[in-house]
This record gives structure tokens, C-alpha cells and sequence, in this order.
């Protein structure tokens, strides 16, 4: 595909003036196409590796990394993935053109994408909270504090002109599918205002256009959306724009617009968070996800938030398949509304039939998993700026996993357009959770999540980002085709969790306080089996979860996998499985082993 107008000359020759509203104008109208975000013809994947590939067609460049990384690798959890420069949290929908507009995607390394999740492009505040390099993987002149990010040097005027373009080409326009995106001094996810202005305005001096960025942005028009980045073309716009920077003493906000550099002390009892009745309230993908899964009856599924949930919010939890634009209706859909007071990150909650079942309400249909395989899909809905709760607009996927025989189904490619039959095992991963949120097992009837403390940065403290690159790595799950586990330690495990210190409403995404995750250990026996491991001759107790490495916990698993043929996989994991227990409820309060920070 060749777009025709992409030169300077011929892009530019009907603005008379370079006024926002002008420039609005023109990147809108000759913004010609809209790429998917992931499809079997040209995509975004596509895109960056040709837009941001190293020239020998083999590797991309890492936007925060300040290396190359074979294509190969796109979308592993050790690999790369597609940031969004502009943060999907601070107004990028996901059906609009702003979810895939090539001028603010980038390959990133996964990991040090994840370490920057959302936060404000900024130096760091505060030196005694600031960390350089910003991620152990990251580049050297990076840094990061627990909101703000500062990349690459030779890349921020990069940033930052892709940052003005993103304000500048969407306003919203009546346009249900975008929202009016705002550079500011004063983020607020709210009102989709990204900081901080003044500082891109300081990287936009330091760091001028060059021939590579000029290349970039043609590249863009002529092949894939028809539109260029003013600001690549004639920096000089940036200032009659978008002003001059002000110094940080000079941004006037209001506590709650902006975030304080240095946190205020938390109040060690839980405060009611501000709420709409049934709505999202602020969740977002990776914020609640399944931990441990019984797919026998009864039906068990076990939720971690890795942040505080906010009391009267609606949590959905559903086997139905999703198509990338709409469920299917042939399975269920179950509802829990959260308790007064909320749940605090790292605090377990769980559905089981029979036991939380007045927790949850039915939403539609059954919710029943199947034991040949099935998703669980968890979220919520958004509120309007009335505060009104739509059920047909807003859907915002926080968490999920699928143990299907062959994973993750294909979405549709049109919406309605039935090219598959998901039946009722299969379905898509949602796009906002896909090699982030939402793993795909193999098929087995009974899942639990192991995670290894010793792997976060300061262990056993483990921040949101650390998990979820734990939770979407295979090696850390236990499968069993054991008829069930034992659901009443698990509601022993939730009611006895230490909920620690809440979170402050100002530290939206970083830090968890005090909580230990009895998450390798929810697999238990029927009341029959515990009888014939009595009978059945001892084997040797294997070393507690908590203290195994990573290597260590592969091991093991690789162990009882081969001890299955010989009928001891039984006694290998309940043993496993009361040592763990021991430690999350008994001892719970002497063995802190894994805390969420």
C-alpha cells in the first residue's frame, strides 16, 4: 500500500497557518488507514520490524533498551512487545485508531516494558527514590522513580515529538472510539492528561530531529497510514503550540491532579476508595488475575489483585468465549461485587460452587468449566463522566488464562464475521491482555501459580510488574488431573491473609504491602486418597516451595511429571501442597515469605 501526498511539500501546502486546529485537521483527514493489531496480513508487528528494524532485516531496535533484538522473538515473555508510548490507562481506547497509530508504538524489551507500565514521562522528583538504570535491563542513562520514567537520551526527543503528535491529531470529535488526549503538567488519568509537558519540551531541544526519525515518519505515510508527524517535519510548531517549558515549581496543581513526589504516610487502616457503584473505578489489565483453577466439580477459581479494589465495584468473571469483539453466548457469566471497605492487593478471593457461591451473582447462562479445556476471562466496566455504568461500552479486561488443548483461539478477523466456531473451550485473548495478562496453559484439569520471591528485585518483596512476568512464564504453573483440591484451605488462606498496609490512592500501579501468596500450594486430595497415602510408603518430603530456586522449582515439577507412571504423583504434591499450606495459614503469621510491594 502507497499513499500518494506524503512529501513535505505536498502534505503541507494547504496549511495556511500551523495551528492546532489546523495541523488537527490534517493529520485526521490523511490518516487514510488503520492497521489491526495483530492479523494474519500486514499489522502492527509488521510494521514495527520494517519501521524500526536495524537494516538487516533480522532484529528491531528496543526504544528503552538501546539494543537490537531478533523479530524472532516478538511477543515472548523474553523477547519484545509493542509499547504504546501514550499509555493505554491515560485514554488510548481499543478499537479506535489510536490503538495501533504507528507514530507512538515502539518495540520494547517485555520486561522493561512492563517496568514502565504507565508511568509520566519525567525525570526522577526525589534522588533518594530514583533508580538508574530505571529497569536492570533498561539503558544506562535511563531512571525511574515509582511514577515517572525517563528513557534513553537518544531517544527522548523522539518521545516527545510523538508524545505532541499523539495530543494534537486526537481530540475526541464526537468520536465514541477516542478520547481527547492531553499533554500536561498535571497528569490525571481521568481527563487522559499524560505528563509532563514540560519536561518533553526540555527533551525536544536536547535531542533535535534526525535523518532516522525523518525517515520513520515518511515511511509511515507512504506504506502504512497516509499521515505524517508535524512536529518530525518542522519542530518549530512545538513552540507555537505547545509554549515553553515552566519549572516544576511553576505547575500549580492540585493534590488531586498531579502526584506528590514524596508519598504521604499510609493509614495502616483501609479507607473506603472513592466509587461508582458497579463500575471498573480506575482497574485495569493485569490488575486481577486467576491464580489457581479446578476445573472439576466443583468448579474453583482463585483471583489475585495486584491492586487495591476499590468497595462496590463489579468484578465479571465468564467461560464464555471472547471473539475479539464480542462473547459468545453459550456458556456463563458471574458477578462479585466488592465488599465495603474493598480488598487490598495481594488478598485472595475466589468462586467455587457450593462455597463462595453467595458471593457471586449470575450475570447469564452457567458458568461451567470444562475438564477438556476452558478460558476464564475476568473484568468490568467502565463509567461514563456521569458516573453511569454501561454494560455495552467501557468493557475493560483485567485478567485471564485458558487451559485449552491448543491455547488461545484466533480472533475474528470482522466483527459478526463467524470465521470461527470457539465452541465451548476455546477463545481469543483479548488484545489488552495478550503476552501480559492472560497465559495459556496446557490442558490440564487442576492449575495452581508458583511464584518464586528470589527472583524479585528485592525479595521477598515483589512489585505488580515482577508477578505478572512470573505469571506468564509456563515453568511456573503445576498441572494435575486430580479430581479436585480441597477449596475450604483455600477460604482459609483468604480470611487469614495479613492485609498489611493499604495502598496510597496517589501510587496507582507500583507498591504492595504485606501479603503472603500460598499460590504453589492449592492442589489437596479428596478425603479417599489421604487414606491411601496413609497405606502407601513415605517418600522424602521435598524442600519447601519458599525455598527453592527457580531452577529448583523446574526440577521438582520435572520429578513428579516422571513419577506420574509409577502412580505417586498423589503423595509427591500433597506433600508439596501441606508444606505450602503450613506456611499460608498456620505459620502465617511467623513466615512472611512472599510480600507484594
Amino acid at each position: 500500500m502507497v499513499f500518494s501526498g506524503c512529501s513535505p511539500s505536498d502534505y503541507y501546502a494547504s496549511i495556511a497557518s500551523p495551528t492546532g486546529s489546523n495541523l488537527h485537521e490534517l493529520v485526521k483527514s490523511t490518516h487514510r488507514n488503520t492497521l489491526p493489531y495483530t492479523s494474519s496480513s500486514t499489522d502492527v508487528w509488521d510494521a514495527l520490524i520494517d519501521l524500526d528494524g536495524d537494516g538487516s532485516g533480522s532484529n528491531v531496535n528496543l526504544i528503552y533498551r538501546a539494543i537490537q533484538m531478533p523479530n524472532s522473538l516478538q511477543g515472548e515473555t523474553d523477547g519484545w512487545n509493542r509499547e504504546h508510548l501514550w499509555p493505554k490507562s491515560y485514554g488510548v481506547g481499543y478499537s479506535g485508531s489510536d490503538f495501533t497509530d504507528l507514530h507512538h508504538l515502539r518495540p520494547a524489551d517485555w520486561g522493561v516494558n512492563a517496568a514502565r507500565g504507565n508511568k509520566q514521562f519525567s525525570s526522577c522528583w526525589d534522588s533518594n527514590d530514583c533508580t538508574v538504570p530505571a529497569n536492570a535491563e533498561a539503558a544506562s542513562d535511563t531512571s525511574s522513580d515509582i511514577y515517572r520514567w525517563m528513557p534513553p537520551a537518544a531517544v527522548r526527543g523522539d518521545i516527545a515529538r510523538a508524545m505532541f503528535y499523539m495530543d494534537v491529531r486526537y481530540n475526541g470529535d464526537d468520536d465514541p472510539d477516542l478520547k481527547d488526549l492531553v499533554l500536561s503538567d498535571c497528569p490525571s488519568k481521568d481527563d487522559a492528561k499524560l505528563g509532563y509537558l514540560s519536561e518533553l519540551l526540555r527533551w525536544h531541544e536536547a535531542d533535535p530531529v534526525d535523518s532516522a526519525e525523518v525517515a520513520r515518519n515518511s515511511k509511515v505515510c507512504e506504506d502504512y497510514q497516509g499521515n505524517r508527524n508535524p512536529f518530525v517535519d518542522h519542530p518549530e510548531y512545538v513552540a507555537s503550540i505547545f509554549g515553553s517549558a515552566k519549572d516544576q515549581s511553576e505547575y500549580n496543581c492540585d493534590k488531586s491532579a498531579t502526584k506528590s513526589p514524596t508519598p504521604a504516610p499510609i493509614d495502616p487502616i483501609p479507607s473506603p476508595v472513592p466509587h461508582s457503584e458497579g463500575a471498573c473505578n480506575g482497574l485495569e489489565p493485569g490488575d486481577i488475575v486467576p491464580i489457581a483453577v479446578n476445573t472439576n466439580n466443583p468448579d474453583s477459581v482463585i483471583f489475585l489483585p495486584l491492586v487495591d479494589l476499590p468497595q462496590f465495584s463489579s468484578i465479571y468473571i465468564t467461560d464464555n468465549a471472547w471473539t475479539g469483539y464480542h462473547f459468545y453466548q453459550n456458556e456463563g457469566t458471574r458477578v462479585f461485587t466488592v465488599p465495603e471497605g474493598g480488598i487490598l492487593r495481594g488478598e485472595t478471593f475466589g468462586f467455587a460452587v457450593g462455597q463462595w457461591t453467595n458471593r457471586w451473582a449470575t450475570e447469564s447462562g452457567s458458568f461451567s468449566l470444562s475438564t477438556q479445556g476452558d478460558s476464564v476471562l475476568v473484568y468490568c466496566f467502565g463509567a461514563d463522566a456521569n458516573g453511569q455504568v454501561s454494560k455495552n461500552a467501557n468493557l475493560e479486561f483485567l485478567g485471564g488464562l485458558s487451559t485449552a488443548s491448543d491455547g488461545w483461539a484466533a480472533r475474528e478477523v470482522f466483527d459478526d464475521s463467524s470465521d470461527y466456531d470457539y465452541g465451548s473451550t476455546h477463545s481469543a485473548v483479548p488484545v489488552s491482555l495478550e503476552n501480559f495478562a492472560a497465559p495459556a496453559l496446557p490442558k490440564k484439569k487442576n492449575y495452581g501459580f508458583l511464584l518464586n520471591p528470589g527472583l524479585c528485585k528485592n525479595p521477598p518483596r515483589c512489585t505488580r510488574e515482577e508477578i505478572l512476568s512470573q505469571y506468564m512464564e509456563l515453568g511456573n504453573w503445576e498441572g494435575s488431573d486430580f479430581d479436585g483440591y480441597d477449596t475450604s484451605l483455600v477460604d482459609s488462606l483468604v480470611q487469614m491473609a495479613d492485609k498489611g498496609n493499604p495502598r496510597s490512592e496517589e501510587d496507582p500501579d507500583e507498591m504492595m504491602n504485606f501479603i503472603l501468596i500460598g499460590l504453589a500450594v492449592l492442589f489437596g486430595l479428596v478425603l479417599g486418597c489421604v487414606f491411601c497415602l496413609l497405606c502407601r510408603k513415605k517418600e522424602p518430603k521435598p524442600a519447601s516451595r519458599f525455598d527453592m530456586t527457580k531452577n529448583k522449582q523446574k526440577e521438582n515439577l520435572q520429578s513428579v511429571n516422571r513419577r506420574k507412571s509409577k502412580g505417586i504423583e498423589h503423595e509427591k504434591l500433597k506433600v508439596a501442597v501441606g508444606k505450602g499450606l503450613k506456611a499460608g495459614t498456620r505459620g502465617h503469621n511467623k513466615n512472611k515469605n512472599i510480600e507484594l510491594v
